[in-house]
Protein backbone atom coordinates (compact mmCIF):
# COMPACT_ATOMS: atom_id res chain seq x y z
CA UNK A 1 0.00 0.00 0.00
CA UNK A 2 3.02 2.36 0.93
CA UNK A 3 4.37 1.80 -2.22
CA UNK A 4 1.21 2.59 -4.17
CA UNK A 5 1.09 5.84 -2.62
CA UNK A 6 4.29 6.56 -3.22
CA UNK A 7 3.92 5.94 -7.18
CA UNK A 8 0.71 8.04 -6.47
CA UNK A 9 2.40 11.13 -5.15
CA UNK A 10 5.33 10.52 -7.19
CA UNK A 11 3.26 11.08 -10.18
CA UNK A 12 1.28 13.89 -9.33
CA UNK A 13 4.11 16.01 -8.51
CA UNK A 14 5.66 15.17 -12.10
CA UNK A 15 2.50 16.41 -13.45
CA UNK A 16 2.36 19.59 -11.63
CA UNK A 17 5.88 20.17 -12.23
CA UNK A 18 4.82 19.57 -16.34
CA UNK A 19 2.34 22.01 -15.63
CA UNK A 20 4.46 24.73 -14.65
CA UNK A 21 5.77 27.08 -17.20
CA UNK A 22 9.12 26.61 -17.71
CA UNK A 23 11.62 29.78 -16.55
CA UNK A 24 14.59 30.61 -18.05
CA UNK A 25 17.66 30.09 -15.53
CA UNK A 26 19.99 33.25 -15.38
CA UNK A 27 22.31 33.64 -18.10
CA UNK A 28 26.07 33.74 -17.39
CA UNK A 29 27.36 36.99 -17.26
CA UNK A 30 31.57 37.19 -18.14
CA UNK A 31 33.48 40.03 -16.89
CA UNK A 32 35.11 41.87 -19.80
CA UNK A 33 37.40 45.17 -19.28
CA UNK A 34 37.37 47.30 -22.37
CA UNK A 35 37.47 51.42 -22.33
CA UNK A 36 34.10 50.69 -24.79
CA UNK A 37 32.42 49.72 -21.14
CA UNK A 38 33.72 52.64 -19.18
CA UNK A 39 31.47 55.00 -20.10
CA UNK A 40 28.39 53.86 -20.96
CA UNK A 41 25.78 52.70 -18.19
CA UNK A 42 26.25 50.20 -15.36
CA UNK A 43 25.70 46.49 -15.77
CA UNK A 44 22.45 46.57 -13.31
CA UNK A 45 20.95 49.47 -15.12
CA UNK A 46 21.10 47.87 -18.61
CA UNK A 47 19.66 44.78 -17.59
CA UNK A 48 16.61 46.95 -15.75
CA UNK A 49 16.14 48.68 -19.11
CA UNK A 50 16.40 45.77 -21.43
CA UNK A 51 13.63 43.75 -18.84
CA UNK A 52 11.02 46.85 -19.48
CA UNK A 53 11.84 46.77 -23.05
CA UNK A 54 7.89 46.62 -24.84
CA UNK A 55 10.20 43.94 -27.46
CA UNK A 56 11.31 42.23 -24.36
CA UNK A 57 8.26 42.21 -22.72
CA UNK A 58 6.27 40.74 -26.15
CA UNK A 59 8.63 38.13 -25.98
CA UNK A 60 8.33 37.13 -22.97
CA UNK A 61 4.65 37.04 -23.31
CA UNK A 62 5.18 34.91 -26.33
CA UNK A 63 7.19 32.73 -24.39
CA UNK A 64 4.96 32.31 -21.72
CA UNK A 65 2.56 30.95 -24.94
CA UNK A 66 4.23 28.76 -26.68
CA UNK A 67 4.77 26.79 -23.25
CA UNK A 68 1.20 27.09 -22.85
CA UNK A 69 0.78 25.72 -26.41
CA UNK A 70 3.81 22.52 -25.37
CA UNK A 71 1.14 21.90 -22.64
CA UNK A 72 -1.80 21.46 -24.86
CA UNK A 73 0.21 19.63 -28.07
CA UNK A 74 1.15 17.16 -24.75
CA UNK A 75 -2.20 16.70 -23.00
CA UNK A 76 -3.82 16.54 -26.71
CA UNK A 77 -6.47 17.25 -28.83
CA UNK A 78 -8.79 14.88 -27.77
CA UNK A 79 -11.47 15.43 -24.78
CA UNK A 80 -14.12 13.73 -22.97
CA UNK A 81 -17.69 14.05 -24.43
CA UNK A 82 -20.76 13.23 -22.63
CA UNK A 83 -23.96 13.07 -24.32
CA UNK A 84 -27.56 11.97 -23.55
CA UNK A 85 -31.32 11.73 -25.02
CA UNK A 86 -34.84 11.65 -23.06
CA UNK A 87 -37.97 10.68 -25.14
CA UNK A 88 -41.35 9.93 -23.56
CA UNK A 89 -43.80 8.64 -26.28
CA UNK A 90 -47.23 7.28 -26.16
CA UNK A 91 -48.44 4.27 -27.31
CA UNK A 92 -52.12 3.03 -27.51
CA UNK A 93 -51.48 -0.70 -26.45
CA UNK A 94 -49.07 0.50 -23.35
CA UNK A 95 -49.56 3.71 -22.76
CA UNK A 96 -47.04 7.13 -21.95
CA UNK A 97 -43.12 5.26 -22.64
CA UNK A 98 -40.06 6.78 -20.80
CA UNK A 99 -37.22 6.49 -22.48
CA UNK A 100 -33.44 7.50 -22.77
CA UNK A 101 -30.03 7.11 -23.27
CA UNK A 102 -26.35 8.18 -22.20
CA UNK A 103 -23.26 8.41 -23.18
CA UNK A 104 -19.88 9.06 -22.75
CA UNK A 105 -16.96 9.42 -26.47
CA UNK A 106 -13.58 10.20 -26.92
CA UNK A 107 -10.85 10.46 -29.44
CA UNK A 108 -7.60 8.49 -29.30
CA UNK A 109 -4.56 9.68 -30.78
CA UNK A 110 -2.91 7.36 -33.19
CA UNK A 111 0.77 5.97 -32.59
CA UNK A 112 3.16 8.29 -33.40
CA UNK A 113 1.01 11.43 -33.11
CA UNK A 114 1.75 12.16 -29.42
CA UNK A 115 5.80 11.81 -30.03
CA UNK A 116 5.18 14.40 -33.08
CA UNK A 117 2.78 16.35 -30.97
CA UNK A 118 5.79 16.58 -28.13
CA UNK A 119 8.03 17.47 -30.30
CA UNK A 120 6.16 20.22 -31.77
CA UNK A 121 5.39 21.89 -28.60
CA UNK A 122 9.39 21.41 -27.43
CA UNK A 123 10.48 22.93 -30.42
CA UNK A 124 8.03 25.75 -30.06
CA UNK A 125 9.29 26.42 -26.80
CA UNK A 126 13.08 26.80 -28.31
CA UNK A 127 11.94 29.44 -30.87
CA UNK A 128 10.23 31.41 -28.40
CA UNK A 129 13.36 30.82 -26.13
CA UNK A 130 15.58 32.37 -28.62
CA UNK A 131 13.22 34.97 -29.70
CA UNK A 132 13.43 36.18 -26.08
CA UNK A 133 16.84 36.18 -26.40
CA UNK A 134 17.55 37.69 -29.94
CA UNK A 135 14.80 40.37 -28.21
CA UNK A 136 17.53 41.33 -25.70
CA UNK A 137 19.89 41.51 -28.19
CA UNK A 138 18.19 43.80 -30.06
CA UNK A 139 17.45 46.28 -27.15
CA UNK A 140 20.91 46.03 -26.06
CA UNK A 141 22.12 47.21 -29.49
CA UNK A 142 19.64 50.40 -29.18
CA UNK A 143 20.46 51.54 -25.89
CA UNK A 144 24.69 50.88 -27.25
CA UNK A 145 22.92 52.98 -30.15
CA UNK A 146 21.15 55.78 -28.61
CA UNK A 147 23.15 56.00 -25.48
CA UNK A 148 26.77 56.32 -27.98
CA UNK A 149 24.40 59.09 -30.10
CA UNK A 150 24.03 61.10 -26.88
CA UNK A 151 27.34 61.33 -25.90
CA UNK A 152 28.57 62.02 -29.26
CA UNK A 153 25.88 64.67 -29.40
CA UNK A 154 27.31 66.41 -25.99
CA UNK A 155 30.72 66.35 -26.96
CA UNK A 156 30.40 67.91 -30.55
CA UNK A 157 28.32 70.20 -28.95
CA UNK A 158 31.09 71.09 -26.01
CA UNK A 159 33.12 71.24 -29.72
CA UNK A 160 31.09 73.77 -31.44
CA UNK A 161 30.55 75.89 -28.37
CA UNK A 162 34.53 75.98 -27.92
CA UNK A 163 34.69 76.96 -31.62
CA UNK A 164 32.32 79.86 -31.10
CA UNK A 165 33.94 81.04 -27.95
CA UNK A 166 37.53 80.69 -29.85
CA UNK A 167 36.39 83.08 -32.54
CA UNK A 168 34.12 85.36 -30.04
CA UNK A 169 37.85 86.18 -28.31
CA UNK A 170 39.05 86.74 -31.97
CA UNK A 171 36.02 88.97 -32.66
CA UNK A 172 37.07 90.90 -29.67
CA UNK A 173 40.35 91.36 -30.26
CA UNK A 174 39.82 92.34 -33.79
CA UNK A 175 37.42 95.05 -32.89
CA UNK A 176 40.08 96.44 -30.06
CA UNK A 177 42.47 96.57 -32.73
CA UNK A 178 40.31 98.95 -34.99
CA UNK A 179 39.46 101.70 -32.77
CA UNK A 180 43.72 101.68 -32.04
CA UNK A 181 44.12 101.77 -35.53
CA UNK A 182 45.98 98.55 -35.55
CA UNK A 183 43.74 96.79 -38.08
CA UNK A 184 40.98 97.47 -40.80
CA UNK A 185 37.30 97.06 -40.88
CA UNK A 186 37.94 94.01 -43.43
CA UNK A 187 39.57 91.98 -40.77
CA UNK A 188 36.42 92.71 -38.32
CA UNK A 189 34.32 91.29 -40.96
CA UNK A 190 36.57 88.38 -41.56
CA UNK A 191 36.24 87.31 -37.70
CA UNK A 192 32.51 88.19 -37.73
CA UNK A 193 31.57 86.04 -41.03
CA UNK A 194 33.39 83.04 -39.31
CA UNK A 195 31.99 83.58 -35.82
CA UNK A 196 28.33 83.83 -37.62
CA UNK A 197 29.50 80.53 -39.09
CA UNK A 198 30.15 78.71 -35.90
CA UNK A 199 27.08 80.00 -34.38
CA UNK A 200 25.16 78.45 -36.95
CA UNK A 201 26.73 74.98 -36.62
CA UNK A 202 26.07 75.11 -32.86
CA UNK A 203 23.03 75.78 -33.14
CA UNK A 204 22.35 72.79 -35.12
CA UNK A 205 24.77 71.02 -32.82
CA UNK A 206 22.45 72.11 -29.65
CA UNK A 207 19.45 70.75 -31.46
CA UNK A 208 21.11 67.53 -32.19
CA UNK A 209 22.07 66.62 -28.99
CA UNK A 210 18.53 67.70 -27.24
CA UNK A 211 16.96 65.31 -29.75
CA UNK A 212 19.49 62.72 -28.56
CA UNK A 213 19.07 63.15 -25.31
CA UNK A 214 15.12 63.33 -25.67
CA UNK A 215 14.89 60.06 -28.24
CA UNK A 216 16.90 58.22 -25.37
CA UNK A 217 14.53 59.25 -22.09
CA UNK A 218 11.80 58.48 -24.60
CA UNK A 219 12.93 55.27 -25.37
CA UNK A 220 14.38 54.08 -22.37
CA UNK A 221 12.20 55.81 -19.39
CA UNK A 222 13.98 54.39 -16.42
CA UNK A 223 17.32 55.26 -17.77
CA UNK A 224 18.93 57.30 -15.31
CA UNK A 225 21.20 59.97 -17.33
CA UNK A 226 24.47 61.51 -15.37
CA UNK A 227 24.66 65.04 -14.60
CA UNK A 228 27.29 65.33 -17.01
CA UNK A 229 27.72 63.35 -20.35
CA UNK A 230 30.67 61.18 -19.51
CA UNK A 231 33.86 61.64 -21.69
CA UNK A 232 34.95 58.83 -24.19
CA UNK A 233 38.79 57.18 -23.10
CA UNK A 234 40.79 56.15 -25.99
CA UNK A 235 39.32 52.78 -27.90
CA UNK A 236 41.02 49.58 -27.29
CA UNK A 237 40.64 45.99 -28.97
CA UNK A 238 38.61 43.32 -27.20
CA UNK A 239 40.88 41.45 -24.71
CA UNK A 240 41.26 37.98 -27.36
CA UNK A 241 41.99 37.20 -30.52
CA UNK A 242 39.89 38.73 -33.23
CA UNK A 243 39.13 35.16 -34.69
CA UNK A 244 37.63 33.97 -31.27
CA UNK A 245 35.31 37.18 -30.98
CA UNK A 246 34.28 35.79 -34.91
CA UNK A 247 33.82 32.58 -33.67
CA UNK A 248 32.03 34.20 -30.72
CA UNK A 249 28.90 35.58 -32.27
CA UNK A 250 28.43 32.37 -34.78
CA UNK A 251 28.50 30.18 -31.69
CA UNK A 252 26.21 32.09 -29.64
CA UNK A 253 23.55 33.47 -31.96
CA UNK A 254 19.91 33.37 -30.92
CA UNK A 255 18.58 33.71 -34.90
CA UNK A 256 20.72 30.67 -36.11
CA UNK A 257 19.08 28.61 -32.92
CA UNK A 258 15.69 30.28 -33.58
CA UNK A 259 15.82 29.23 -37.37
CA UNK A 260 17.02 26.08 -36.65
CA UNK A 261 14.70 25.13 -34.09
CA UNK A 262 11.69 27.11 -36.42
CA UNK A 263 12.82 24.34 -39.11
CA UNK A 264 12.75 21.39 -36.44
CA UNK A 265 9.23 22.23 -35.58
CA UNK A 266 8.27 22.77 -39.00
CA UNK A 267 9.88 19.20 -40.02
CA UNK A 268 7.57 17.67 -37.25
CA UNK A 269 4.73 19.65 -37.90
CA UNK A 270 5.08 18.11 -41.68
CA UNK A 271 5.51 14.61 -40.32
CA UNK A 272 2.10 15.21 -37.79
CA UNK A 273 -0.01 16.31 -41.04
CA UNK A 274 1.43 13.18 -42.77
CA UNK A 275 0.15 11.16 -39.83
CA UNK A 276 -2.97 12.78 -39.78
CA UNK A 277 -3.93 11.42 -43.04
CA UNK A 278 -5.23 8.40 -41.10
CA UNK A 279 -7.73 10.51 -38.61
CA UNK A 280 -7.75 9.69 -35.12
CA UNK A 281 -11.17 7.22 -34.30
CA UNK A 282 -13.68 8.11 -31.94
CA UNK A 283 -14.79 5.09 -29.37
CA UNK A 284 -18.57 5.72 -27.65
CA UNK A 285 -19.99 3.99 -24.62
CA UNK A 286 -23.57 4.41 -23.96
CA UNK A 287 -26.21 2.78 -22.48
CA UNK A 288 -29.71 2.95 -22.75
CA UNK A 289 -33.09 2.54 -21.78
CA UNK A 290 -36.47 1.92 -23.81
CA UNK A 291 -40.02 1.49 -23.49
CA UNK A 292 -39.79 2.64 -19.95
CA UNK A 293 -37.33 0.08 -18.23
CA UNK A 294 -38.62 -3.07 -19.93
CA UNK A 295 -35.60 -3.10 -22.40
CA UNK A 296 -32.12 -1.84 -21.24
CA UNK A 297 -28.27 -2.44 -22.77
CA UNK A 298 -24.83 -1.03 -23.18
CA UNK A 299 -22.86 -0.27 -26.01
CA UNK A 300 -20.10 0.29 -28.17
CA UNK A 301 -19.42 2.60 -30.79
CA UNK A 302 -16.99 3.18 -33.35
CA UNK A 303 -16.20 6.11 -35.71
CA UNK A 304 -13.40 7.70 -37.70
CA UNK A 305 -13.32 10.69 -40.49
CA UNK A 306 -12.72 9.18 -43.82
CA UNK A 307 -9.17 10.97 -45.13
CA UNK A 308 -9.51 12.80 -48.68
CA UNK A 309 -8.34 15.81 -50.54
CA UNK A 310 -8.26 18.32 -47.47
CA UNK A 311 -5.64 16.24 -45.59
CA UNK A 312 -3.64 15.35 -48.63
CA UNK A 313 -3.01 19.15 -49.28
CA UNK A 314 -2.92 19.99 -45.74
CA UNK A 315 0.42 17.30 -45.78
CA UNK A 316 1.60 18.96 -48.84
CA UNK A 317 1.29 22.36 -47.44
CA UNK A 318 3.43 21.32 -44.31
CA UNK A 319 6.04 19.85 -46.15
CA UNK A 320 6.39 22.98 -48.45
CA UNK A 321 6.49 25.32 -45.40
CA UNK A 322 9.17 22.53 -43.41
CA UNK A 323 11.27 23.14 -46.81
CA UNK A 324 10.79 26.50 -47.04
CA UNK A 325 12.04 27.07 -43.28
CA UNK A 326 15.10 24.64 -43.65
CA UNK A 327 16.25 27.38 -46.34
CA UNK A 328 15.89 29.76 -44.01
CA UNK A 329 17.81 28.39 -41.21
CA UNK A 330 20.32 28.28 -44.03
CA UNK A 331 19.86 31.96 -44.66
CA UNK A 332 19.99 32.87 -41.23
CA UNK A 333 23.42 30.98 -40.74
CA UNK A 334 24.81 33.06 -43.80
CA UNK A 335 23.41 36.10 -42.98
CA UNK A 336 25.47 36.04 -39.46
CA UNK A 337 28.61 35.03 -40.88
CA UNK A 338 28.11 37.90 -42.86
CA UNK A 339 27.46 39.71 -39.52
CA UNK A 340 30.58 38.46 -37.64
CA UNK A 341 33.26 39.57 -40.58
CA UNK A 342 31.86 43.08 -40.68
CA UNK A 343 31.81 43.17 -36.81
CA UNK A 344 35.58 42.40 -36.58
CA UNK A 345 36.15 44.34 -39.97
CA UNK A 346 34.48 47.21 -38.78
CA UNK A 347 36.15 47.50 -34.62
CA UNK A 348 39.38 46.86 -37.11
CA UNK A 349 39.27 48.69 -39.47
CA UNK A 350 37.35 51.50 -36.69
CA UNK A 351 40.27 51.64 -34.29
CA UNK A 352 42.77 52.14 -36.94
CA UNK A 353 40.77 54.61 -38.19
CA UNK A 354 41.27 56.59 -35.12
CA UNK A 355 44.41 56.08 -34.85
CA UNK A 356 44.69 58.23 -37.32
CA UNK A 357 42.55 60.78 -36.87
CA UNK A 358 44.28 61.16 -33.58
CA UNK A 359 47.31 62.02 -35.35
CA UNK A 360 45.97 64.24 -37.70
CA UNK A 361 44.62 65.97 -35.00
CA UNK A 362 47.77 65.95 -33.15
CA UNK A 363 49.52 67.60 -36.32
CA UNK A 364 46.65 70.06 -36.66
CA UNK A 365 47.00 71.21 -33.51
CA UNK A 366 50.70 72.00 -33.84
CA UNK A 367 50.26 73.81 -36.71
CA UNK A 368 47.48 76.02 -35.82
CA UNK A 369 49.35 77.04 -32.41
CA UNK A 370 52.20 77.56 -35.10
CA UNK A 371 49.57 79.93 -37.10
CA UNK A 372 48.52 81.94 -33.73
CA UNK A 373 52.16 82.51 -33.20
CA UNK A 374 52.85 83.76 -36.59
CA UNK A 375 49.88 86.21 -36.82
CA UNK A 376 50.96 87.64 -33.78
CA UNK A 377 54.32 88.66 -34.77
CA UNK A 378 52.73 89.52 -38.09
CA UNK A 379 54.49 86.87 -40.42
CA UNK A 380 51.01 85.27 -41.45
CA UNK A 381 48.04 87.18 -42.48
CA UNK A 382 44.37 86.58 -40.66
CA UNK A 383 42.84 84.91 -43.50
CA UNK A 384 45.26 81.99 -43.30
CA UNK A 385 45.05 81.99 -39.74
CA UNK A 386 41.54 81.62 -39.78
CA UNK A 387 41.26 78.62 -41.89
CA UNK A 388 43.84 77.03 -40.32
CA UNK A 389 41.58 77.78 -37.12
CA UNK A 390 38.63 76.29 -39.13
CA UNK A 391 40.48 73.22 -40.73
CA UNK A 392 41.49 72.15 -36.64
CA UNK A 393 38.44 72.71 -35.68
CA UNK A 394 37.25 69.53 -38.59
CA UNK A 395 40.06 67.88 -37.98
CA UNK A 396 39.06 67.29 -34.43
CA UNK A 397 34.99 66.48 -35.28
CA UNK A 398 36.72 64.03 -37.23
CA UNK A 399 38.94 62.52 -34.63
CA UNK A 400 35.56 62.74 -31.83
CA UNK A 401 33.66 61.05 -34.64
CA UNK A 402 36.15 58.40 -35.30
CA UNK A 403 36.17 58.15 -31.25
CA UNK A 404 32.68 57.62 -31.31
CA UNK A 405 32.94 54.92 -34.25
CA UNK A 406 35.80 53.02 -33.12
CA UNK A 407 33.97 52.82 -29.56
CA UNK A 408 30.63 51.58 -31.12
CA UNK A 409 32.13 48.59 -33.45
CA UNK A 410 33.82 47.33 -30.82
CA UNK A 411 30.59 47.40 -28.28
CA UNK A 412 28.38 46.02 -31.21
CA UNK A 413 31.14 43.26 -31.60
CA UNK A 414 30.90 42.52 -27.55
CA UNK A 415 27.18 42.47 -27.94
CA UNK A 416 27.01 40.51 -30.89
CA UNK A 417 29.60 37.50 -29.34
CA UNK A 418 26.71 38.32 -26.35
CA UNK A 419 29.99 38.47 -23.63
CA UNK A 420 28.08 41.55 -21.91
CA UNK A 421 25.52 42.39 -20.12
CA UNK A 422 23.97 39.09 -19.46
CA UNK A 423 23.40 38.35 -23.28
CA UNK A 424 24.80 34.70 -22.79
CA UNK A 425 22.89 32.00 -23.28
CA UNK A 426 20.39 30.60 -20.57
Amino acid sequence: MKTALSALLSLVLTQIALAQPAVPAAPHTEIISSPSLSFMPPHDMVDRVMSEDPTVLRAGAMLKSAQAEARGREAGPHEFTAHGEYVTRATNLEGRLDEWTAGISRGIRLPGKAQADGKIGAYGIAVAENGFGDARHQAATLLKTLWLGWVMAEAEDRLAQDEVAGYERQQKAAARSRQLGQSATLQVEQVEAALAQARAAAALSMQSREDARMTLRRTFPSLTLPPAPPAMPEPAPPPGEWTEWRNAVLDDNHEIKMARSEADRRTWLARRASLDKFADPTLDLRTFQERSGHETGFGIGFSMPIGGALRSAAEDQAAAEATAASVAAHKALRDVEIVADRDVILARQGLQAWQQSQAAAASSRQMTARMQRAYELGDQGLTELLIAQRQDFDVRRGELRARGAAHGAVLQLMIDAHRIWSLGDE
